[in-house]
């Protein structure tokens, strides 16, 4: 499978934060497909060809941040996907999860924007 290229996953609860990721990606000229948790976000992933990146947050209902990067990398097509998490919270429970990079909230667009076109 070809990736998307030009699409990024967004997996992000907070529907505040969710549309101003959609915002600024699309702005970009980006195509965005975005979840607001983790089972959602893994059943797209295995029915669709990957996006050129993934965004999420570690704290989600249903399956969080963590849970949804661990399943991704048990599929070795999905493990390829790069990913960055987006949080207020404590990243150390991403340590061990591959991610490219760690943002804080509240989010430094530009680093975000940088990371992702050096990645797709």
């Amino acid at each position: 499978m070809v990736s998307h290229e030009d699409e990024i996953m967004v997996v992000e609860d907070e529907p505040e934060s969710r549309a101003f990721l959609i915002e600024i990606l699309q702005l970009e000229g980006f195509r965005v497909v975005a979840f607001s948790n983790g089972a959602e976000a893994l059943n797209h992933l295995t029915i669709s060809e990957p996006p050129c990146l993934v965004i999420f947050d570690i704290r989600m209902p249903v399956m969080d941040g963590p849970e949804f990067r661990s399943a991704m990398l048990q599929v070795p097509r999905l493990a390829k996907i790069p990913a960055v998490v987006v949080t207020a919270f404590e990243p150390s429970a991403v340590a061990n999860l591959l991610v490219l990079r760690v943002f804080r909230k509240p989010l430094d667009v530009d680093a975000l924007l940088i990371t992702i076109r050096e990645n797709c």
